[in-house]
């Protein structure tokens, strides 16, 4: 009978910390995460970050196991919440993702955390910073405010008093919180090369060449088009451009019309001039090495810097 009471103290004895954490109470609090003004072009970096705080008190432990679990939000995701998305009044989505940890795939989709809040006098506070990234580019998407919300237990919920999220633990309501973003006009660019290849004859007629440029502006933004002068030093005539081999140059013209007639450089009446439809818009540029030349044999280059207005 003795050793049947021990076994039962010891029972007890293991038991009694799980109904103290249980006799806690625990409130979190996730803040919105707002990106704020954002642009969707390639290469741009659209990150930010949130915090989730989580107090407990009335704890009669030294610890309390805490888990957090963080659903689709109103606007959906893919399998797995990866990833997330916020939508505008049109339909677009913008993929995101969330993570504990940091920035990048590395850190992989936050779903659940699991925090021990330290107990001291019978409260205690942990502070974790949620991080936030911008997945989608491009110009396809409309400016405007995209968001999504986290509201309900199907999006964000607690519960505590246990030792991992695998267990059953005492739940709580989370408020609601949300993700935004308002996007703004953007465009991107590619740029062909131009190449006249051999050039003989010069003295009695031009050679010509073409390339493509290509423009990729947000729907509705209007913008144009600047080609520089190149990179010989006081070039001001876009007619007049210069390209070097060593100490010997070749005179040549860049313009907007097959015709040679509208020089393309950058004062404002030199450019050309688009709206943006979200998707590739194609310019050519026309190049001439005028006629009447002699130079020496050589391979001659020039770099011409294009830039979007918008």
């Amino acid at each position: 009978m003795r050793a049947l009471l021990l076994l039962l103290a010891a029972l007890f004895a293991l038991a009694l910390p799980a109904d103290r954490a249980r006799a806690a109470t625990c409130e979190a609090q996730m803040s919105d995460i707002a990106f704020g003004s954002v642009s969707l072009r390639a290469g741009a970096v659209n990150r930010t970050s949130g915090s989730l705080t989580i107090d407990c008190s009335n704890a009669l432990v030294s610890v309390v196991g805490v888990c957090i679990r963080f659903g689709p939000g109103s606007a959906g995701a893919g399998p797995g919440n990866a990833p997330r998305y916020l939508r505008n009044g049109g339909g677009d989505a913008l993929a995101y993702n969330l993570s504990a940890g940091g920035y990048g795939a590395l850190y992989g989709t936050l779903n659940e955390v699991f925090v021990e809040v330290p107990i001291v006098l019978g409260r205690g506070r942990v502070t974790l910073p949620v991080y936030a990234e911008i997945l989608s580019a491009g110009t396809e998407f409309d400016t405007g405010h995209y968001q999504s919300v986290f509201s309900g237990a199907a999006h964000i919920e607690m519960s505590y008093g246990l030792l991992s999220c695998d267990l059953f633990g005492t739940s709580q309501s989370v408020p609601d919180f949300r993700v935004s973003a308002e996007t703004v006009a953007s465009c991107e660019l590619d740029v062909g090369s131009m190449s006249f290849g051999q050039v003989s004859g010069l003295a009695s007629r031009p050679a010509d060449a073409e390339a493509a440029i290509d423009i990729r502006c947000t729907a509705g933004t209007s913008y144009t088009v600047s080609l520089g002068m190149g990179e010989t030093p006081g070039v001001t005539d876009p007619t007049a451009r210069r390209m070097r081999s060593l100490t010997h140059s070749l005179v040549y013209g860049l313009y907007r019309d097959p015709g040679r007639s509208m020089a393309w450089g950058e004062a404002p009446s030199q450019r050309a001039q688009g709206a943006g439809s979200g998707y590739g818009q194609c310019y050519m540029v026309y190049g001439r090495i005028h006629a009447g030349q002699q130079t020496a044999i050589g391979v001659y280059s020039d770099s011409v810097v294009v830039t979007v207005h918008y």
